[in-house]
């Protein structure tokens, strides 16, 4: 009995232990072929087929992995990189961005600046094998064939910007010639929309000169009170924000220490953010925040209106650039943050912006704190 016992024990282990070594064997096997595939895609990655691909591309192209790691680069690639100073480690904003791309599968541009260049970069998803990775392409915004890329675009742009308002001033004076002495309700209305047709024009030009203007006119940098200018600001723009039913508030302590920049430029970038801030606040206040810290003010211009959608964020800066939600009822020529961005550049500044449906959405720089002998 006690012999039987024990050999059914014996039996049972054996399986046991059996089916525990099968297990480990079958997880030994799949571990393996795991990492041979990943090893396999890694080196695809960086495979002949797939370098002569990318030095096919006359732009400077790169391959990286979802952590910005690179895995394979083409010849202008790595002569770029050389110049602006990154070597193999790319800079944190690539990191995110190429992150970004994984997790949305959506391609993205942004700009970037590095060793007094100006980078344009365009990062796109790839599938590979066994991992997810990115594509970027860099270029040097001073190279000559992006400029006359991006010169062509430009005026391809503005014909376009210029037609729609003439071709509806058109229509309407052909209306006014048709229409009869007792139809004023008709030619009145018609009236009013040649008068705001040109009324954008007039704007369209403006904001061009001001473009043109800032390569010519060169800085003229000196202290000013921050707080005085938005105060003008906003007193220049208060007619107009009664109109679209928004109040504008300023939120700046009375010792703000005085900003070292150009002041002409900077009225004009208050100018236009809070334009853009009472355009889209929807009845709410338009805000402009002034903060200071032992080195730099901050100016902060918050609007409580619709969010603006994620996949919108990077492109709000580009000229004649219109989101989804405002290009069915566009009230600019869509160059304002375009001036922003450019005077700001020329302060060596940055604008940032959030947006989201609890604080709704908020442009952001700062400027230095003018040197004290330069304040008396």
């Amino acid at each position: 009995m006690n012999e039987g016992i024990i050999g059914s024990v014996s039996v049972g282990a054996v399986v046991f232990f059996a089916l525990i070594l099968l297990a480990c064997g079958a997880g030994a096997g799949w571990w393996i072929r795991k990492r041979q595939e990943a090893k396999f895609a890694k080196e695809n990655l960086a495979s002949p087929p797939m370098s002569a691909l990318l030095n096919a591309i006359p732009q400077a192209a790169l391959i990286v992995d979802r952590e910005a790691n690179i895995r394979s680069q083409n010849a202008r690639a790595s002569q770029l990189m050389s110049e602006v100073k990154w070597d193999a480690d790319l800079p944190a904003a690539l990191h995110t961005a190429a992150h970004r791309v994984y997790e949305t599968g959506m391609s993205e541009k942004m700009e970037l600046a590095a060793a007094n260049k100006k980078l344009q970069i365009f990062v796109a998803p790839l599938e590979s094998p066994a991992e997810a990775a990115a594509l970027i392409l860099l270029a040097d915004s001073a190279d000559g064939s992006y400029r006359a890329e991006l010169y062509q675009q430009l005026v391809s742009t503005i014909a376009h910007e210029l037609r729609t308002p003439l071709t509806a001033i058109m229509g309407h004076v052909e209306i006014l010639n048709s229409c009869g002495i007792d139809e004023e309700t008709l030619w009145r209305r018609s009236l009013g929309f040649v008068a705001g047709e040109t009324d954008r024009l007039a704007r369209l030009v403006e904001d061009l000169l001001s473009l043109s203007r800032l390569d010519r006119v060169p800085l003229h940098l000196q202290p000013i009170n921050l707080r005085v200018a938005a105060e003008e600001a906003v007193s220049e723009l208060f007619d107009f924000a009664e109109k679209n039913n928004a109040s504008l508030i300023i939120q700046a302590p009375h010792d703000l220490p005085r900003a070292l920049a150009d002041p002409e430029r900077i009225r004009q970038v208050l100018l236009n953010l809070l334009d853009n801030a009472i355009k889209h606040a929807a009845n709410n206040p338009a805000t402009l925040r002034l903060t200071s810290n032992a080195e730099r003010v901050t100016v902060e211009v918050n609007n409580r209106g619709v969010p603006i959608p994620a996949d919108d964020l990077p492109h709000l800066f580009e000229p004649f650039w219109r989101g989804k939600q405002t290009e069915t009822n566009a009230k600019g020529a869509g160059l304002g943050l375009a001036i922003v961005r450019a005077i700001l550049e020329q302060h060596r500044a940055s604008i940032g912006v959030t947006s989201n449906a609890e604080q709704g959405t908020t442009f952001h720089f700062s400027l230095p704190i003018a040197p004290a002998a330069e304040r008396k």
